[in-house]
């Protein structure tokens, strides 16, 4: 295919993307994002890319090149909530002209390539990933590990390893990427197993690393290598690839009927990705599907191109209504959010001076850490008291000090905001 065709069908999916998801810009942050917002402003550049080149595993999860997306991001537009999805998009988008050079260089036709692309680049189970800023991690470590593919399918193995690396420093769910690149080896290059030695050498490094220095000893981020642990993902992930529960369990047999090392290698590499996932029953999210699913993305691209158009087509009518249900929850649920934040950024503006801030009751899915980021967010102070009403500290504050008391109406969406002076 000529490349100025390629150009065109790329341009005629981002028309396409921008069109069903143009109203992300009306929704707004979540807690987790405030909290990155709250600190990584205050780190340099120099921080960030020390971390990056570091050899060191940081056990607080420090991911410094997802992170400085935070800081770069904020230094340009503050709190401006439409250019932090803007650029979240722009790398979703790129993602998806990576993957389609990864599969024109694995040998897909044109037509399967793009109707491939187009179920990764338009698939609503990945919907967080385009329009939660806070899940850029996931969409930057898929950057870069499908620069490292396609590098290594070009014999470029030193910019692949490089890629890598900062896949890994995105997230670490890259930890399998050499696995994955030695399926790439096994049935599409030229047994270069030298040249992986390497890639091992790292991955092995930092999951030892992972191992030895990990806090996460028994809470939700603490792998469970047991039959209920899959008992819990399995179902989850496996009805999030085509939102139809359980058909997800369907897809193994593509590699018994499909003779077709494009749709083996797909394969492996989604199972590959998914194997952490798998055994990660406390944090189970829909966003945490996206590096797994450029790997079906290429799996599929094998099927035969008129009968994958057709199947596209049918099943996009589910996707459209998954979008319209998440579109309507988030814009709700971030409303209340921005309400929240216009009245205690108002109030800090307003240039009251207080001890400490006790907040009461909070809106839908904002948590205590969203509050406290909210706050260091408006008021750069080292000595920031926030504490819950029914936090025992709260009531012996509220006798001794100026407080600030943060009141959320439930019913009316809105946030009140007074000072309770010490007698």
């Amino acid at each position: 295919m000529p490349k100025r065709a390629g150009l065109v069908l790329l341009l005629a999916f981002v028309a396409v993307f921008v069109i069903l998801n143009h109203n992300a810009c009306r929704g707004y942050f979540q807690d987790d994002e405030i909290d990155n917002l709250s600190w990584t402003p205050h780190l340099s550049s120099f921080e960030f890319l020390q971390a990056a080149l570091s050899p060191l595993y940081y056990p607080n999860n420090f991911r410094p090149v997802g992170h400085y997306y935070f800081h770069a991001v904020e230094a340009i537009a503050g709190l401006n909530f439409p250019v932090y999805v803007g650029v979240l998009q722009a790398f979703h988008l790129l993602n998806v002209w990576l993957l389609w050079l990864v599969m024109r260089r694995l040998g897909a036709p044109a037509v399967a390539a793009a109707a491939a692309c187009c179920f990764f680049g338009l698939h609503m189970a990945l919907f967080d990933n385009f329009w939660k800023p806070m899940y850029v991690f996931d969409v930057l470590c898929a950057t870069f590990c499908l620069a490292s593919v396609w590098c290594w399918l070009r014999g470029a193995w030193i910019g692949s390893l490089i890629a890598f690396w900062l896949a890994y420093k995105c997230k670490e769910l890259a930890v399998m990427l050499p696995l994955v690149l030695l399926a790439c080896e096994s049935w599409f290059g030229k047994r270069r197993w030298k040249y992986l030695a390497p890639f091992f050498a790292v991955s092995l490094s930092f999951g030892l690393q992972s191992v030895l220095r990990n806090p996460n000893r028994d809470n939700d981020y603490t792998f469970r290598f047991t039959l209920a642990a899959l008992q819990r993902t399995i179902p989850y992930y496996a009805g999030r690839l085509f939102l139809v529960p359980w058909l997800g369990l369907l897809v193994p047999a593509l590699a018994l009927t499909v003779r077709n090392r494009r749709v083996w290698f797909g394969l492996a590499m989604a199972a590959l990705f998914f194997v952490p996932l798998a055994f990660l029953p406390g944090r189970i999210f829909s966003a945490y599907c996206y590096l797994p699913f450029a790997g079906l993305a290429i799996a599929i691209s094998g099927v035969n191109a008129p009968v994958l158009v057709l199947a596209v087509l049918l099943w996009m009518p589910v996707n459209v209504h998954e979008l319209r249900v998440r579109q309507r929850e988030t814009i709700a649920r971030d409303s209340q959010i921005r309400a929240w934040m216009r009245a205690v950024q108002d109030f800090a503006h307003s240039g009251e001076r207080v001890d400490a801030f006790v907040f009461s009751s909070t809106p839908a899915e904002f948590h205590r850490w969203g509050v406290e980021g909210a706050l260091k967010c408006f008021y750069a102070r080292g000595d920031l008291v926030v504490l819950p009403a029914g936090d025992p500290q709260a009531k012996e504050l509220t006798a001794t000090k100026r407080v600030a008391l943060i009141e959320w109406d439930v019913v009316h969406k809105t946030a009140e905001i007074r000072v309770e002076k010490a007698p």
